[in-house]
């Protein structure tokens, strides 16, 4: 053992924390250690005084500043809180509008009654019960079964 490790057990035992190994260790390395025999009396000493002292005593407005300091900085990051959610609430608002304009279709009601009703005819006219074809597009769609484990199904 060197002396930096057996000043940290030095700490330990003079707290009533080391064990019994850790102990052991320390004692052997006292045997040939005059320098850390002298930290550790030193430390001793030190621990003696300082349990002596008198508990500090806070100020009597101590609960009532804390709190006060609490508050004003509770309010202060509420406020920090609602700005910041604003200030990335637009951006979001703004790519959803984008998004919406962009990439869905604008319809009016009659073309997606028209579309849903030749979706809906594909469906019953297709030989294959497995894929589906729509009539606008040729994107081919496999049953929801296909999607899901059959005990989710089942579950339902």
């Amino acid at each position: 053992m060197n002396c930096t490790n057996a000043f940290k057990i030095i700490s330990l035992v003079i707290d009533g924390e080391a064990s019994e190994y850790q102990k052991r260790l320390l004692d052997f390395h006292l045997l040939g250690c005059s320098s850390c025999r002298k930290a550790m009396s030193m430390c001793r000493d030190i621990s003696e005084i300082a349990g002596k002292l008198p508990a500090p005593v806070p100020p009597e407005d101590l609960e009532s500043n804390i709190r006060e300091m609490l508050k004003t900085k509770a309010d202060i990051s509420h406020q920090e809180h609602r700005f910041r959610s604003a200030f990335l609430a637009f951006p979001a608002v703004a790519a959803l509008l984008i998004f919406a304009l962009a990439v869905l279709p604008l319809s009016t009601e009659q073309e997606f009654i028209t579309e849903t009703q030749g979706i809906a005819m594909s469906v019953h006219e297709s030989k294959s019960a497995d894929i589906h074809l729509s009539q606008k597009s040729a994107i081919r769609t496999a049953p929801l079964s296909d999607y899901s484990r059959q005990a989710s199904l089942i579950s339902f």
